[in-house]
């Protein structure tokens, strides 16, 4: 499979472009000017960098050519979220996905085109791997929708197409340009990075970019489960996960992810078992217990905050979501042993923009 060419403006770093600069035999502080066009004022076009000489911007688009994807298709929802298909010039193709709301904007963006996680749930994990996707693919993603939509302030969600702790390396570098105070100087808090779990990636990601804030897609609350229907979960059991979850200082606000699928992860036994992970505990057996027998055992203790998910399906799933009344139930036991919880309705489903429902199509009626 090859990669993607790293020599992609976009990736670089300012000390990248002081290097690369110091040839024309320009002053240095053109390195900073032009990092500051790409990363700070969010203009993808040398024609557009004003305050810089007209030669240099010419050598610039000569040597360093922008070979940004083209949005392709966008498809708006009824509820606001706008999905947009990109395609990049070797033909890999991802989504993004812009959700509005009412404290704020989020940016969905894809770290990977395709994946080959081929979790039973995720309609994204059919297409297998296409290739990781560069840091400046990633920020593109973010800096067109944030044009797109005129946004001054935003929230960054790595919950795309992908599994982003596969592809550290260039999620890393997109992610610190964005912190950059040179750049979008994007607080880490608003930025949340979505993962199954790799074993020392968790660690790594809180070592490099302390406060980001992760969304821990667990689904399951035991191995065999979970590793059945999320084979990439096997080298790395929920003792081990919660152990490098534990002791990976500097990680921002962590939240266990966890779809709702009906009659498969949804029994009160799910629940106890959940909210004891919420705990940091790993339970040794599954049993249906009263919320306040959990409550009062690990009075004192920290949680981590649950997410609910109303699972999407797709055409051929297996799986239909949990029904609300029973979903709200789950919600109402977890809260009820101290686990702070929310259910989080789908977003987008009717252009197939929702969680777990990306596949980077165009509608038949456009596909030739």
């Amino acid at each position: 499979m090859e990669r993607a060419s790293d020599n992609d403006p976009l990736s670089f770093t300012l000390e990248n472009w002081q290097r690369e600069i110091a040839p024309f035999g320009e002053a240095g502080y053109r390195a900073r000017q032009l990092y500051s066009w790409f990363h700070s004022r969010r203009v993808l076009d040398y024609g557009r960098m004003t305050n810089l000489p007209g030669p240099l911007r010419q050598s610039l688009e000569q040597q360093f050519p922008l070979r940004l994807a083209k949005a392709t298709h966008k498809a708006r929802s009824r509820d606001g979220a706008v999905k947009y298909l990109l395609c990049a010039a070797d033909g890999a193709r991802f989504e993004a996905v812009f959700l509005p709301s009412r404290s704020g904007a989020s940016l969905c963006v894809s770290t990977q085109a395709g994946c080959s996680f081929h979790c039973s749930f995720c309609a994204t994990g059919t297409l297998g791997l296409t290739r990781n996707l560069t840091a400046g693919e990633i920020l593109h993603q973010v800096y067109y929708l944030a044009n797109e939509h005129n946004l001054s302030s935003y929230r960054v969600l790595l919950m795309g197409m992908g599994e982003p702790l596969a592809n550290t390396q260039q999620v890393l570098k997109a992610l610190k340009r964005l912190v950059h105070p040179d750049g979008q100087a994007c607080s880490p808090r608003r930025i949340t990075v979505s993962t199954v779990g790799l074993r020392g990636r968790i660690s790594q990601l809180a070592r490099e970019l302390p406060g980001v804030a992760l969304a821990l897609s667990l689904h399951f609350t035991d191995d065999s489960q979970r590793q059945r229907h999320m084979p990439a979960a096997k080298p790395f059991p929920l003792g081990d996960l919660f152990d490098e979850l534990i002791t990976s200082e500097g990680l921002g606000k962590v939240t266990l992810e966890y779809v709702l699928l009906e009659g498969v992860n949804d029994t009160r036994e799910d629940a106890a078992a959940l909210a004891t992970l919420a705990y940091s505990v790993v339970p040794r057996q599954r049993k249906a217990v009263p919320p306040s027998r959990l409550r009062s055992r690990f009075r004192g203790f920290n949680t981590y905050h649950v997410n609910l998910i109303e699972y999407n399906p797709s055409p051929g799933a297996e799986f239909q979501p949990t029904p609300y009344a029973k979903a709200e139930s789950l919600q109402n036991y977890l809260k009820a042993a101290g686990v702070n919880a929310t259910y989080r309705r789908s977003r987008g489903r009717d252009v197939a923009a929702a969680c777990g429902m990306l596949t980077a199509t165009e509608p038949e009626s456009q596909r030739k």
